[in-house]
């Protein structure tokens, strides 16, 4: 009677100290997956914040571009260095135009570089365009 009340208390023991293993490992996987889409809704808003920017320096560019059509179609000749400054600008303009339909499929490990270099990309488009406004 005595070797059915230990084994039974063996056994209720063991049962807890199982149990309550798994109930831990399943809370760190319900932490992992909380972080994750942490991560995730800070990855979509910074997704988002670069779009913006995008889109507002791009209707700047695009307002100079204008000017810039006025002043030639006014008469106004462009040198080979704005040509060459102007094709430039084109390749470039293409390239950003392609990169921000893929801006919301970026992943965290490329983010930084992306956002970095897309960056650095539209303002060099709009110093191109400063400049070739400037020559005018």
């Amino acid at each position: 009677m005595v070797k059915k009340r230990i084994l039974w208390i063996v056994l209720i023991g063991l049962s807890v100290f199982i149990f309550s293993g798994c109930g831990q490992n399943s809370n760190s996987v319900e932490d992992q997956n909380a972080t994750e889409n942490v991560i995730s809704e800070e990855l979509h808003q910074a997704h988002c914040d670069l779009l913006a920017e995008a889109n507002e320096e791009l209707a700047l560019i695009n307002q100079k571009v204008r000017d810039l059509n006025d002043k030639i179609s006014e008469g106004a000749k462009l040198s080979d260095d704005q040509n060459a400054a102007l094709d430039d600008f084109e390749i470039k303009q293409a390239s950003i135009n392609k990169r921000m339909h893929e801006i919301k499929n970026v992943k965290q490990e490329d983010w930084e570089n992306f956002k970095a270099t897309f960056e650095k990309d539209l303002k060099e488009i709009q110093s191109v365009i400063d400049g070739v406004l400037a020559d005018f």
